[in-house]
């Protein structure tokens, strides 16, 4: 799985960071002991050994990572900044990793404490061990501190983006498998209904029925039409993308819709005139159903905005009706599952379904005009020949 592999990922950062400390501190005992200078005293060899030993077993028992680890890598830093063993640059420069990587790993806040705990043994450095003080160098050394802090931020967040957008692209593969064989059973189901259906319409068209049968016959038609409708739904749901692609005027195709279908609520189109390579024939299926969506639930009005968004085209629909709960916002893109009495429940499948084969996205939020939102994300470059429209 994506998600899963992006969380390995991170176990091994973390693994590598705990293997990195421990390395470290050993290569730096031997190179003391193979140098047999004035470094190598009781002193050193305490510090270095007992930080070997806390290290080894931290990368042995330890399979989180804690706040403790990166205060005690500053501690032992600072140590052998007293010795003399680091010069103060090389101390601030090896600062660098424990304030990234507790902000990487850890919360926000303990970041922080790492952060600060790091600026305070500057100031310790310089106030109690008796060192001429330089101010440019201390704030050189301070904002330096701080910027990679603020960085570790940002990378943070930057992870954490791609992590939520890999698990959502995850969780989209699944539900598509899912409906994947649900369309196979739709199609097939539609395919069955079709013949008997079209042979009951036609046997119907032939009957001249009599005034006392004449209500009856109305509710016979009607109710085949309903489901013929209903098996146009199946088809379309289980009808896979074109493999040809044209270029579409997304916003020319929205206004021609908004005018075609019989409606007495406003219908308005705003934004911009973007061109997207795609199956034609599902890119108006589904904005159809979209559209008939919004106005049956509007109250009077149906504003659509088109938006070019990076690689991607952004299409709003928002209507000023009753909304829809944020425990069913999910729902309403599952197969069947319809809020409005006689709905087959198949429109906004169909819609979702075509987004996802085209690489997009479709969500519900709610509306400025205080009803519902779907915001449909497409792609604007697709596979296929092109050609104008």
């Amino acid at each position: 799985m994506v998600s899963g592999r992006v969380k390995i990922s991170i176990d091994k950062l973390q693994l590598a960071y705990k293997v990195g400390r421990f390395g470290f501190s050993t290569g730096l005992l031997v190179l003391l002991l193979s140098a047999r200078s004035g470094l190598l005293d009781f002193y050193s060899l305490l510090v270095l050994g007992i930080y070997s030993l806390v290290s080894i077993s931290i990368l042995t028992f330890s399979r989180k990572t804690y706040l403790y680890e990166f205060l005690l890598d500053e501690l032992f830093l600072f140590l052998l900044l007293i010795k003399g063993v680091l010069s103060y640059t090389i101390f601030s420069l090896f600062l660098f990793f424990p304030i990234f990587f507790s902000t990487i790993f850890l919360d926000l806040w303990q970041g922080v404490a790492a952060t600060t705990v790091a600026l305070f043994l500057h100031l310790v450095y310089y106030f109690f061990v008796g060192k001429a003080f330089n101010p440019l160098q201390s704030f050189l050394n301070f904002l330096a501190l701080t910027l990679v802090f603020l960085v570790s931020i940002k990378v943070k967040e930057s992870a954490e983006e791609q992590r939520n957008y890999l698990s959502e692209l995850e969780r989209i593969k699944r539900e598509s498998e899912f409906y994947r064989r649900l369309y196979e059973i739709s199609s097939n189901l539609a395919h069955e209904l079709k013949n008997p259906l079209a042979s009951i319409k036609g046997a119907l068209q032939l009957l001249t029925p009599s005034k006392e049968n004449e209500r009856l016959f109305k509710i016979l038609i009607s109710e085949v039409e309903r489901l013929d409708r209903i098996i146009k739904d199946f088809l379309n749901l289980s009808r896979p993308l074109s493999k040809e692609r044209r270029k579409v005027n997304v916003k020319h195709v929205l206004e021609e819709l908004c005018r075609n279908i019989p409606s007495r609520k406003e219908c308005r189109v705003e934004g911009e005139e973007v061109q997207i390579t795609t199956d034609p024939q599902g890119l108006l299926s589904a904005l159809e159903n979209l559209i008939r969506n919004a106005l049956y639930w509007a109250k009077g009005k149906v504003l659509i905005r088109v938006e070019k968004n990076r690689n991607f085209i952004v299409i709003r629909i928002e209507d000023d009706g009753p909304g829809i709960p944020v425990n069913e916002r999910e729902r309403v893109f599952e197969p069947f599952y319809s809020r409005r009495s006689g709905g087959s429940g198949l429109g906004l499948p169909i819609v979702k379904k075509f987004a996802v084969e085209s690489g997009g996205f479709i969500f519900v939020e709610e509306s400025s005009l205080g009803g519902a939102a779907f915001i449909l994300k497409l792609p604007i470059e697709g596979s296929g020949e092109s050609s104008n429209s």
